[in-house]
């Protein structure tokens, strides 16, 4: 009874979990876009760059890494309720991109740090 319950939950929760992992990363593109075109508007009037393309890697990198985090927390509490083999090699797909993006972004503020 308690499992048809949590089931009954997760089938709302992990949706909403996932929803709100898309909606950062669809945040964080957004953001990246409008610095980008304000960059090269800058660019074209001849004024100084408020920001590098490697700021904005990295405001971009860290609203995906923040949505992948969204996705993950889905995706396990889906998994620990109604554990597949599917589910857990998309488990495993989404902590492996999760970790090469968190290792890339903590390599580029390194060197934006080191070079300021």
């Amino acid at each position: 009874m308690l499992h048809e319950f949590l089931v009954e939950v997760i089938a709302y929760i992990v949706p909403l979990t996932e929803l709100l992992g898309a909606a950062v990363v669809t945040w964080g593109s957004v953001h990246g876009l409008v610095l980008l075109v304000r960059r090269g508007w800058r660019y074209s009037q001849n004024l100084p760059l408020e920001e590098s393309l490697r700021d904005i890697r990295i405001a971009i990198g860290e609203k995906m890494a923040l949505g992948l985090d969204f996705f993950l927390a889905g995706d396990i509490i889906g998994t620990i309720v109604i554990p597949s083999q599917e589910s857990l090699m998309i488990l495993g797909g989404i902590v492996v991109i999760r970790t090469v993006m968190a290792y890339f972004l903590a390599q580029e503020i390194e060197k934006k740090n080191a070079a300021e």
